[in-house]
């Protein structure tokens, strides 16, 4: 099951569940300095992924609503990049994504990658292009899902 799916999902079982509460700031911190993340119905996974139930990880959750106002513009369904751009497998994808999260907080046009120190631009800055350019870029939001 891809990210957005899993983020649907998940809201959906918000929708009918009650009790549940989204972690602090310190305690995701926590979560991720060791490599895991819990989901809303307390299922212990990687940060990137889902629960055998279908729930997607807080981390997972709350990157994607940890918006800036000027990402709400971004499609709702690119939430991660396609697998083929930047794989859930990749030793260090949960600190590509933060990285790329903390740029879109602080609204950077990129970041710098956590492995090769290469500059890579945020998904918000390829949408402003209004089009792909074609150049595989990681986050680019008109990739095919």
């Amino acid at each position: 099951m891809n990210a957005p799916e899993t983020v649907r999902r998940t809201h959906q079982w918000f929708e009918v569940s009650s009790g549940w509460s989204p972690p602090n700031r310190d305690t995701l911190a926590e979560w991720m300095a060791d490599g895991v993340s819990r989901c809303p119905d307390d299922c212990w996974v990687r940060p990137a992924e889902s629960c055998p139930h279908g729930l997607a990880s807080w981390w997972l959750i709350l990157a994607t609503l940890d918006r800036s106002d000027g990402e709400a513009s971004l499609p709702p369904v690119r939430l991660t990049p396609h697998p083929d751009r930047l794989g859930s497998d990749r030793p260090d994808y949960v600190e590509v994504m933060n990285a790329h999260h903390q740029a879109l907080l602080r609204g950077d046009s990129g970041y710098l990658d956590p492995t090769t120190g290469l500059f890579v631009q945020t998904a918000r800055a390829l949408w402003s292009r209004g089009s792909c350019c074609e150049q595989g870029c990681r986050h680019c939001p008109y990739v095919d899902r």
